[in-house]
């Protein structure tokens, strides 16, 4: 019992370790990418054929991308080994910790295939895809093991079908913008509009280059729209689920912090410190908008029995639903 207890005390920080560690490596990624080194060790697993690089930036930047790589794998494998050793039954944290693994071990594969492809963008684009599947997956299993520690985490489910379509499409549409970003770099389109929010004073300017840059731009607007009203709703609606009003707000400043980011990125120049800084917030305002919808749609336990005196009842309630 009391490793039972160690166990699911443990889990949350494990995959809250996992988390920060996948979120280190998708911004490493985009160093290694804006800074032109991803070729930094143009074999794999070995970098340039050595365990250890020579002392030169494109190599040490590459280096430690896998470096990081190899935590986050150990750490996403942890979370799977633990959950299915503790929490087979708890569908919740199982079926995201077994996701985070497989992921995991579909990125360093495919990471494998960026170096001997010698960075091909579509590669590219699913392995980035990849890996932010892998913070979507900690950020449900953290969420989830927390929630069922926590006792006071009774609520009635609710039904707002306005607020589940505003959440499920905030969340697709700032992934499919994620990947929209990374398809534009691929293209060679990623500074070619040097102006915001207008291109050369227009919405698509004639131009290949202009129109991807546009369209990841309009796709961020229409996300962002989407999300506000989402954000604003469950703030609104979602007193009454557990954790909702805090996701709602942090899932509302990381957009808002994002546009600034992206608007500072064009009016800089595209220096490669924002442009890395762009895809953090991305991967960011990615997280917190998985963790509003996993407090909003993850499953709910009955509430607890309340006396006249407003005292919940013990040992009487808090199975899932």
């Amino acid at each position: 019992m009391s490793s039972g207890i160690r166990a699911e005390g443990v889990f949350p920080y494990l995959a809250l370790a996992a988390l920060a560690a996948a979120f280190i490596q998708v911004t490493l990624g985009g160093v290694v990418r804006v800074t032109g080194s991803g070729l930094g060790c143009p074999d794999w697993p070995l970098c340039d054929g050595r365990v250890i690089p020579v002392f030169e930036r494109s190599a040490l930047v590459e280096f430690s991308h896998r470096v990081v790589a190899m935590v986050v794998a150990v750490l996403t494998l942890s979370v799977a080994a633990l959950a299915v050793r503790r929490f087979r039954a708890e569908r919740g944290i199982l079926v995201p910790s077994l996701a985070g693994a497989v992921l995991v071990l579909a990125a360093a594969a495919l990471g494998a295939v960026v170096v001997w492809t010698e960075l091909s963008w579509w590669v590219r684009l699913i392995h980035l895809g990849i890996a932010e599947g892998v913070v979507a997956s900690m950020v449900v299993a953290a969420l989830a093991a927390r929630r069922a520690g926590d006792a006071e985490a009774s609520t009635a489910p609710s039904s707002d079908a306005l607020l589940h379509a505003l959440i499920l499409v905030s969340a697709a549409g700032v992934f499919l913008v994620i990947l929209s970003g990374s398809y534009m770099v691929g293209y060679g389109a990623g500074s070619s509009c040097g102006t915001w929010p207008l291109c050369r004073g227009s919405l698509l300017p004639d131009g290949a280059a202009y129109v991807v840059h546009m369209f990841h731009r309009l796709l961020s607007a229409a996300a962002a729209i989407v999300l506000a009203g989402a954000a604003l709703m469950a703030w609104r609606r979602g007193a009454h689920v557990w954790g909702v009003r805090a996701g709602a707000l942090l899932a509302g400043a990381a957009m808002a912090v994002q546009i600034v980011i992206g608007a500072w990125t064009v009016w800089s120049g595209f220096p490669i410190e924002m442009r890395a800084a762009h895809l953090a917030g991305a991967t960011l305002l990615w997280a917190a908008v998985v963790g509003l919808a996993t407090l909003y749609f993850m499953p709910r336990r009955a509430p607890l029995p309340v006396t006249a005196h407003g005292v919940r009842l013990a040992g009487t309630g808090g199975g899932a639903s």
